[in-house]
């Protein structure tokens, strides 16, 4: 299974570089690709950006259960990209492509994009949420914690929205935004 590949071939190259906890072992990455796989019912869109990348826990996994869709993986840190970039070759991933630079950068060169973004982790979600509100993206999809969500309540209020609890995690939810008003 490619999974499996994937999880060999990430434990392995952890081992030379930093790419995730050098405490992560077999179960523990599996348990967040478990995670990560709970988007699949979410994602409508054909095309996917993952902000923040680093290892490739969300997009990759996705990628590997969704070879239709078009995905690209950003990710600012360049030992990182490297990985990437090694992890979809080794993979034979077609339909992803990385991008080495921050989100925003994509963004600004891109323009309407569309699709979805997704992200574990991103540090300034407000960023992420507020191209749903522009209408850049059609959904933002966040493996993120309750609390980082509050923050940004009063600039989201207008804007669809959804969370559904992680059934291991009592810290973290899935969230989904899309560019569709509540008013209309």
């Amino acid at each position: 299974m490619k999974i499996d590949a994937y999880v060999d071939f990430l434990l392995a190259y952890n081992e030379k570089v930093n790419l995730v906890s050098k405490k992560s072992t077999r179960e523990t990455i599996n348990v967040l690709i478990s995670e990560s796989l709970l988007l699949k019912q979410y994602l409508l869109t054909p095309f996917v950006i993952d902000a923040g990348s680093g290892g490739g826990l969300l997009g990759i996994p996705l990628a590997l259960s969704f070879p239709e869709k078009r995905i690209v993986l950003t990710e600012t840190v360049q030992k990182k990209v490297k990985y990437l970039k090694l992890a979809l070759a080794e993979l034979d991933l077609k339909n992803v492509t990385v991008w080495g630079g921050p989100i925003q950068e994509y963004v600004q060169q891109h323009k309407k994009i569309g699709g979805t973004v997704i992200s574990r982790g991103f540090p300034r979600i407000d960023i992420l949420a507020d191209y749903v509100f522009r209408g850049i993206i059609k959904e933002l999809i966040l493996i993120t914690s309750p609390l980082k969500i509050n923050k940004i309540q009063n600039k989201v209020a207008n804007i669809r929205q959804n969370s559904y609890n992680i059934p291991t995690r009592n810290n973290l939810i899935i969230f989904k935004m899309e560019s569709v008003s509540r008013e209309t």
